[in-house]
């Protein structure tokens, strides 16, 4: 039985693959008073690569700096990249939008219901549309201007993440692309939704691209954005299969259907810290 006193931890580690890492991580963990309340793990046979994901409790006082000081000489002797977050320190999430809503109110509500485990500080969109739905939520609404060119509005975007302390940002159909500058200062710390199962169907309209082609299935895909936009790390995707006898507006309706989920289920992940990033690629390591 968990204590009122209890606090939740979670470990992520990575490292060459080789025998003792399960029980000498364990191990750390019990003899710092951790009790271990879900473990996952998996090798990758291709790159010779371990991952796991370990959440753990401790009851009364947990010595974090020396709990990092024990794991940091393990780490040490299996050449392992690893971080302890605590359950009690949320991370602050940016969402970005433009003009279309549904995406928003999807992160909006499930953060609401505390299926997103993060604090959401601001909402920022280069158009006013969207302001009532930050209001609807009690959140602050900015709206930067785009027509003054995209050095001057990013550097405003730049300003408002570092004064509202900013960890991540959401891009929840926001329909303007960034800088390469603004990315890599942002690497791994921007989650975009793609309106389709990607590579397909880039650009305008995707539906009605789909839909002209006659696809059989249609997705939508959470990523990491890079400065190749739609090219970056692959976090969560998911399909519907589609009928010939369907509408393009039926195809757009069932797209955004995907949207919705998919954005949630990535994020989730991120703040769930089941994602592993390798050599440009995600590991998903479910709990």
């Amino acid at each position: 039985m968990i204590s009122m006193n209890t606090k939740k931890y979670t470990l992520t580690a990575t490292c060459p693959d080789q025998p003792g890492l399960i029980s000498s991580i364990t191990s750390c963990i019990a003899a710092s008073g951790g009790n271990i309340l879900n473990l996952a793990q998996q090798t990758s046979v291709d790159i010779d690569t371990f991952f796991c994901r370990i959440e753990f409790a401790v009851i009364n006082e947990f010595a974090e700096k020396e709990f990092a000081k024990s794991f940091e000489i393990l780490a040490k002797k299996f050449t392992m990249k690893w971080n302890v977050y605590s359950f009690d320190k949320k991370q602050r999430m940016a969402v970005m939008v433009s003009k279309t809503s549904h995406c928003l109110y999807e992160v909006l509500l499930k953060h609401q219901d505390g299926f997103l485990h993060c604090d959401i500080p601001i909402i920022i969109s280069n158009h006013p549309d969207l302001c009532k739905i930050a209001t609807e939520f009690k959140i602050p609404f900015f709206q930067v201007d785009t027509e003054k060119g995209k050095q001057a509005y990013e550097a405003d975007v730049q300003r408002l993440l570092e004064q509202y302390n900013i960890d991540i940002v959401c891009l929840a159909r926001y329909m303007q692309i960034l800088s390469p500058e603004f990315t890599r200062k942002w690497e791994n710390k921007i989650i975009n939704i793609h309106h389709g199962f990607l590579p397909a169907f880039k650009g305008a309209k995707p539906y009605h691209q789909a839909w002209h082609k006659g696809v059989k299935i249609i997705g939508a895909t959470a990523h990491f954005a890079n400065e190749d936009l739609d090219q970056g790390p692959i976090i969560f995707q998911d399909v519907k299969r589609v009928k010939d006898t369907q509408s393009i507006k039926e195809f757009v309706a069932m797209g955004r259907d995907i949207e919705r989920e998919v954005l949630v289920e990535g994020l989730k992940r991120y703040f769930n810290h089941n994602i592993f990033i390798y050599n440009g690629r995600t590991f998903i390591i479910e709990s």
